[in-house]
């Protein structure tokens, strides 16, 4: 773990402990009451006022996050060639011989299940926007409140939007997780992705080590990761929609803070399963400013 990594934790310490303990004492309060089956009501507004705070911030940033990729998918993946440059480069690197391909894993029953299942979903919102009153009684639909319609409205845009995302890659294939040809790569683990990218405008590639997502018992964890600095990352990032190139600018920030400038792009070995290696050679062999950095044993 670097230094700056171990910044990082301990900033979150001083988010996550007032958070833990805020509950714990909110807990006490309201089992302490006469009535301690009764929790429905919250047994202090100072409590109330802060989980509707972290409720709306969540909120807040996740709808960002969706919508971000919701406005990438209809405006530049449904109907667009996957070429970022949008030029000659662009369409040399994708055209030149062929390095290596690793195509996605064909998981054709599971994507088949999840498909079903959120079809369902879809079925039970639309069920609930345009005949309310089979699943609700009129007296439970004017009690909805103002807050309780907008989280409604937003998964079901979600839902609808997942229905026609796992549909169309049910029906069309996932797309391949890695391709490197002799003028460039590209990379799209889920479907987002920076398109063809040039060796030429590749600075620096490294093996190292990044926090990311949280661990089942203890938070973050390192992930490993091949960190790539890119000479100009601007002009890749501007083959995504504008929410998508806001929310996009955070994370290299964070990553390039965590990998000391090596994080414009990051590719998890895990994608790559028994080609990880021969993803190093062919950046070893493109890359002209390419440091090995063994960190992850």
């Amino acid at each position: 773990m670097t230094n700056n990594q171990q910044h990082i934790i301990k900033k979150l310490q001083w988010v996550i402990y007032p958070v833990v303990v805020l509950m714990i004492i909110d807990f006490f309060i309201k089992f302490s009451n006469p009535d301690p089956l009764e929790v429905n009501e919250k047994s202090n507004p100072i409590f109330q006022w802060i989980d509707q705070g972290i409720v709306l911030v969540v909120f807040a940033l996740v709808s960002i996050g969706v919508l971000a990729l919701m406005q990438q998918y209809f405006t530049k993946e449904l109907f667009k060639p996957k070429e970022t440059l949008g030029s000659v480069d662009a369409s040399a690197a994708a055209n030149a011989k062929l390095l290596l391909k690793i195509d996605a894993p064909n998981h054709l029953g599971g994507h088949l299940i999840l498909f079903l299942t959120i079809m369902g979903f879809s079925a039970l919102v639309n069920t609930m926007l345009f005949a309310p009153k089979i699943l609700f009684n009129t007296d439970q639909i004017n009690r909805f409140t103002i807050f309780e319609k907008i989280i409604f409205g937003f998964f079901y845009l979600i839902t609808n939007y997942l229905v026609i995302v796992f549909g169309q890659r049910l029906f069309k294939g996932m797309p391949p997780v890695f391709v490197a040809t002799e003028n460039g790569f590209y990379y799209e683990p889920a479907g987002i992705s920076t398109g063809w990218i040039l060796w030429e405008d590749v600075a620096e590639v490294k093996e190292s080590e990044v926090l990311f997502g949280l661990g089942v018992n203890n938070g973050p964890k390192l992930v490993p990761v091949i960190g790539i600095k890119l000479i100009n990352p601007e002009k890749y990032r501007a083959s995504y929609a504008p929410l998508l190139q806001y929310v996009v600018n955070i994370g290299p920030n964070f990553h390039n803070y965590q990998t000391e400038g090596v994080g414009d792009v990051l590719i998890k070995p895990s994608d790559l399963g028994e080609d990880y290696e021969k993803v190093l050679g062919i950046f070893k062999s493109k890359c002209k400013f390419t440091i090995d950095y063994h960190k992850m044993a």
